[in-house]
């Protein structure tokens, strides 16, 4: 092994610098494919140094793509040597983990050990010193070996840089994991070592279940979450909407817990992407880096069904149901008979918002009007394309509207309740969307990007206000010792505005003012002794 690391050392074929885009010999593959392994995240680090992202899923094949001629590709997109050598450095984040899912079982064949010591040889001075750490997650068994050989053989100070962490509830202990552009390779990866991700700050109620479904705005008005502005701008964009089959195929269940997980978690870039229809990213300030938006590859993107499966799981998930179990009885009453179609006042009485005899609670019939009717319109009119009709899609959405303590009894309203979505869906651009108050393009209005910034992301229910999250230099890992850390009481809690005042004193004793009165206890009985 050493005579081929030291036949490598000495080639001089290996370069940092790929030819010109004017030239013949630039390959737009190889850039596109640079662009999928190593790639910038919009927003920089905790020390405002710009984070880059490895991803090890998106390795080609040895035995198919040439390393030689893919490493200056991938070196090309590090920061540039004036921007090094001006002092500012950068960091990297190694996801280690595989592509796969557990559903294959191909592996890829990687370049020789000596070929990464090349490669590392190959970078700049200024790039090997202004790199100020490196961390790898998900490692295996290949990377801790070439760790080690980089750590003794290459350059022994580069063990300081490394900071090792096995999943991404680790790695949100040293970076806020919520700025960060991750793909769902990763996440597949670390949901088979992790059940969830736990990120402190910002783990909670958000998206789902909350207990307001329409976010108050900062003027004081309702819209729409994030999760329901995304996905339906999503399914309504390009020539996604004519997709046959929209809302009827399921879409992946461990990606979408994954995405539920993002939302609640208040991911800042959740990029969807079919083909070549990506949804435009929302700018968190004024930073460099989402040129990276528009060259995420397919795979790194979340596709058309995964947006329906995610809408359809918002209703499921709604701490109380469209149609509550106490509306039933009315419901039942009012569209019992199949044989008699439902009038567009008798939608009007039981899902306007303005309504004074509808057994809906108004929320229910907000999120009806305001999003689940407008939608499900829009979609119905491309049904030549898509196969979905009002009723196909009432049918979809129907189990996610009810849920009672009866099955059986869900089951009975169920049917009814198909009937009547699909009136409302048929009705909408017939009158039915005037009668319940709601502008001609009032809907496409909310799918916009809310005028504040600070209004995107949704608020963050039931979490009680934690300190700002340590720089990690302010850690002080060395002065810390085992055992429990007692906190002085005399000093006033930090999370505690108002605290409860003392009791009030007792009286001094009847005998005088400081004088102490001895309590007298009874003598304890004497010890039997023993039998011998």
């Amino acid at each position: 092994m050493h005579s081929h690391l030291v036949q490598r050392l000495r080639r001089n074929s290996l370069s940092s610098v790929p030819p010109q885009r004017s030239s013949p010999e630039y390959s737009t593959a190889l850039a596109d494919l640079s662009a999928h392994i190593l790639y910038r995240t919009p927003l920089p680090s905790q020390s405002n140094l710009p984070i880059f992202v490895l991803n090890a899923a998106a390795f080609p094949d040895a035995k198919e793509v040439d390393y030689d001629a893919l490493l200056p590709y991938v070196l090309s997109r590090l920061p540039g040597e004036e921007e090094l050598i001006g002092g500012k450095g950068y960091e990297v984040l190694f996801l280690a983990g595989g592509g796969d899912d557990g559903t294959t079982a191909a592996k890829k064949g990687r370049p020789g050990w000596g070929w990464f010591v090349q490669a590392y040889h190959v970078l700049t001075r200024a790039m090997r010193k202004r790199l100020q750490k490196l961390y790898i997650v998900h490692e295996r068994a290949w990377v801790r070996v070439l760790v080690e050989m980089f750590s003794t053989i290459v350059s022994p100070k580069f063990r300081k840089k490394i900071i090792h962490v096995s999943t991404l509830t680790a790695l949100a202990l040293h970076l806020p994991i919520e700025d960060l552009l991750i793909p769902p390779s990763a996440y597949l990866h670390d949901r088979r070592l992790s059940p969830d991700i736990h990120a402190p700050y910002v783990t909670g109620c958000r998206a789902f279940s909350a207990r307001q479904p329409f976010p108050i705005s900062l003027e004081g008005e309702q819209r729409l979450p994030r999760v329901l502005r995304e996905t339906s701008s999503f399914v309504l964009l390009g020539e996604n909407v004519k997709t046959e089959g929209i809302f009827r195929i399921p879409a992946h269940n461990r990606l979408i817990s994954i995405l539920r997980e993002a939302y609640d978690r208040g991911q800042k870039f959740i990029l969807w992407r079919e083909d070549s229809t990506v949804l435009p990213v929302q700018r968190v300030g004024n930073v460099e880096g989402y040129g990276v938006v528009e060259e995420i590859e397919h795979q790194d993107g979340y596709g058309l069904h995964l947006a329906t499966g995610l809408i359809k799981l918002w209703y499921r998930d709604l701490r109380d149901p469209v149609i509550p179990p106490s509306a039933y009885k009315e419901v039942v009453r009012l569209f019992k008979d199949d044989d008699v179609p439902i009038s567009l006042e008798q939608l009007s009485e039981i899902f306007s918002p303005d309504s004074k005899w509808s057994p809906l609670p108004i929320n229910s019939r907000l999120i009806i009007t305001a999003h689940l009717l407008p939608l499900l319109s829009e979609v119905a009119t491309r049904q030549e394309y898509n196969k979905m009709t009002p009723f196909n899609l009432a049918v979809c959405f129907a189990p996610a509207l009810i849920r009672g303590p009866d099955p059986a009894e869900d089951l009975m309203v169920g049917a009814i309740v198909r009937r009547v979505i699909a009136a409302g869906i048929q009705q909408w651009s017939q009158g039915f969307m005037e009668a319940c108050g709601v502008g001609t393009n009032q809907f496409r209005a909310s799918l916009q990007h809310p005028s504040r910034a600070e209004d995107y992301e949704d608020p963050l229910e039931g979490k009680p206000k934690l300190p700002p999250r340590m720089h990690p230099a302010e850690v002080d890992t060395e002065g810390q010792t085992q055992g429990i850390i007692l906190e002085d009481n005399d000093l006033p809690s930090p999370t505690a505005e108002n605290p409860p005042p003392l009791p009030p004193r007792r009286p001094p004793p009847p005998g005088g003012e400081g004088m102490v009165q001895t309590l007298r206890r009874k003598p304890a009985p004497p010890l039997a002794a023993l039998p011998t």
